[in-house]
C-alpha cells in the first residue's frame, strides 16, 4: 500500500508542476505584453539621435525568439544638417544598438521574478529525481 501511495504523490506532484509551469507561461505572456507597450529610447552622438525600440515577444512557433522593431527616431536638426551621410549612419546604428542593449536589460529585470520562481519548480523537480 505504501509504494502505491508514493506513485499517487508523484501523479500529484506532476500536476502541480504543470499547472505552475502554465502560471508562469501566461505571467510570461503579461510580462512580454506590458514590455512591448513600453517606449524603450536608445541614443547616440550625445544624444543627438534618438531611436524608440518596441520589443516584439517571441511569436510561437513561426517567430521563436524576440526581436526588436525600432518604431521612431529623433535627430537633432543642427546635428542633423552638419553631419556626413556616413558618420549619421554610424550613430543610427548606435542609437539602435543603445536602444536593443536598454530594451535587453528591461526584459532581463522583468524575467528576473519569473526566473525565480522556475529555478523554485526546478529545483523541485531535480530534488525529486534523486
Amino acid at each position: 500500500a505504501k509504494a502505491g501511495g508514493a506513485a499517487g504523490g508523484g501523479m500529484m506532484d506532476q500536476l502541480a508542476m504543470f499547472k505552475k509551469a502554465q502560471e508562469i507561461a501566461q505571467k510570461k505572456k503579461q510580462l512580454d505584453d506590458e514590455i512591448a507597450k513600453m517606449e524603450i529610447i536608445g541614443s547616440a552622438a550625445d544624444g543627438k539621435i534618438k531611436v524608440t525600440v518596441q520589443y516584439i515577444p517571441a511569436q510561437m512557433p513561426t517567430n521563436p525568439s524576440p526581436s526588436y522593431d525600432a518604431t521612431k527616431i529623433d535627430i537633432d536638426e543642427a546635428y542633423f544638417e552638419s553631419v556626413s551621410p556616413s558618420d549619421l549612419g554610424t550613430a543610427l546604428v548606435d542609437a539602435i544598438r543603445d536602444g536593443e542593449t536598454a530594451a535587453t536589460k528591461v526584459v532581463a529585470e522583468k524575467y528576473q521574478s519569473l526566473d525565480k520562481e522556475l529555478s523554485s519548480i526546478l529545483g523541485g523537480l531535480s530534488g525529486g529525481m534523486k
